[in-house]
């Protein structure tokens, strides 16, 4: 079961690793999205994404998020 980040938790990883969850951009976010992380059940990160994706694709709308 993944932890549950909350917005002012940390990035784990990445180029914005170290930057609180609400900070990193939602590009980066539907990135990480489009690049199998819809697909992981495991991560914190992919929970984080599912559980603000409303708020993500307001964000960054021009992504596609499904």
């Amino acid at each position: 079961m993944p932890k549950q980040l909350r917005d002012t938790d940390l990035m784990p990883f990445g180029i914005h690793k170290g930057t609180p969850m609400q900070d990193v951009p939602a590009s980066y976010f539907h990135w990480l999205w489009i690049n199998g992380m819809r697909n992981d059940t495991r991560s914190d990160v992919a929970d984080y994404i599912r559980r603000n994706l409303t708020a993500l694709q307001k964000e960054h709308p021009d992504g596609i998020w499904e």
